[in-house]
């Protein structure tokens, strides 16, 4: 459990709640905003809020409301962690664009909140402290390539915005995305680095677990399916050491009992369920149930998706994978029915096992069934830097992935 909510059960104030069975209420404080720096200037928004949401039961509807909560609900919400200091935000912010000489457009939202759920089969939850923000926007080339930039994750951001070593990674990322020619379209051999290896998993085997808000349409179906090769076993957990999502009890009070398997030797052996889906589905649910504030519904999201490494170095996967592409970073990664779109911002070319230093840049589309394809796992999973995902226009700071790097036998890219 982290610390803030730990100061926060300490303090907080008792929370009855005296209200007829079958009905909820979500009560939220949240303070934070939103800085943006770009070719234009500079502007910082920010945001101070009570509020909260009154599920009625089924069929009765439901009532947004902002303040206290209607009768005869009671709560006490103590006040959030104090987010990063907007001007701080905005120098840091302001730096960071005048560090790659003004070709950049980012924005920087941060949210500290404090969240409370009642009236659950487990009475009332205890407030949880969530403190996450989000880094958006894009870098321009000397070239005149837009780069995109997507970093997230929980607690302060300020050292984040300030991270030299960031910087100069994305110097590079920059040199390198100049230097690329359009990628050939077709199929190749292919290693993904943990960043590019995340975005797949998450798209083409995470969402796939998730169960339907309610449990309509019905997809218990999909257990046993496969999603990938058998050397890839997934994981969700809430409360993974340096993971983004940091909870031990979801949106719906539900507690977290720890680690989960979702994939197992590439099968799908359990749904991330709500309330409503696992019911639906007669099914035990799993602390996912998730949502962007109390103002919206929460449903079956991810927490943090950890993937079992394997132990090959990355040297050993490019050798191994002999002619192909060298997948550094992927953005924009989509998933539309059967088939699977990213964009590639950076390639490498292999040739002869052997990284050749030629960059290209384009797209991927591929089947959602492209994890089936790989073939070897490298020895050291991590983390991506971006944790944002908005499903179902509900957009989450803090889902996590951490991967490993991934060698593949074959992967497709478009102009």
């Amino acid at each position: 459990m982290p610390a803030d909510a730990r100061a926060i059960r300490a303090d907080a104030p008792a929370i009855p709640a005296e209200a007829p069975a079958g009905e909820t209420v979500a009560c939220e404080r949240a303070v934070g905003g939103l800085v943006t720096a770009g070719p234009r200037g500079t502007s910082a928004h920010r945001l101070s809020t009570r509020m909260g949401r009154h599920d009625r039961g089924p069929g009765r509807g439901t009532r947004i409301f902002s303040g206290d909560p209607p009768a005869p609900w009671r709560t006490g919400l103590p006040e959030p962690e104090p987010p990063d200091d907007h001007d701080e935000v905005l120098a840091a912010l302001t730096a960071l664009r005048d560090r790659f000489g003004g070709r950049a457009d980012l924005q920087f939202s941060q949210v500290s909140s404090v969240r409370v759920v009642a009236g659950t089969a487990h009475g009332t939850t205890a407030p949880q402290a969530r403190r996450v923000w989000s880094l958006t926007g894009g870098l321009l080339t000397p070239g005149g390539h837009e780069v995109p930039v997507g970093r997230s994750g929980r607690g302060p951001a300020l050292p984040r915005l300030t991270d030299p070593a960031w910087c100069e990674s994305a110097a590079r990322l920059l040199a390198a995305v100049d230097a690329a020619r359009a990628a050939e379209p077709g199929e190749c051999a292919a290693v993904l680095m943990p960043q590019a290896a995340g975005v797949l998993l998450h798209e083409a085997a995470g969402h796939f677990a998730e169960a339907s808000p309610g449990g309509t349409p019905a997809l218990a179906h999909r257990l046993g399916c496969r999603v990938a090769g058998e050397l890839i076993t997934l994981d969700d957990d809430p409360l993974a050491e340096g993971g983004p999502a940091h909870y031990d009890t979801d949106d719906e009070g539900i507690v977290c009992l720890g680690r989960q398997r979702i994939v197992h030797e590439g099968r799908l052996v359990r749904q991330l369920h709500s309330l409503s889906s696992a019911a639906a589905e007669a099914a035990m649910p799993t602390a996912n149930s998730r949502a962007a504030s109390v103002l919206h519904r929460p449903v079956p999201r991810m927490s943090n998706v950890v993937c079992r490494p394997g132990d090959a170095e990355t040297g050993a996967l490019v050798e191994n994978a002999g002619h192909g592409l060298l997948v550094h970073r992927l953005a924009d990664g989509i998933r539309t029915g059967a088939t699977l779109e990213a964009r590639l911002v950076l390639g490498e070319l292999i040739r002869s096992g052997r990284r050749t230093g030629e960059y290209v840049r384009g797209r991927l589309r591929e089947r959602a069934d492209v994890l089936t394809r790989v073939v070897e796992t490298g020895a050291h999973a991590e983390f991506g830097d971006n944790a944002l995902c908005g499903k179902d226009g509900q957009l989450l700071f803090d889902v996590g992935m951490c991967a490993p790097a991934l060698r593949l036998s074959r992967l497709r890219c478009t102009p």
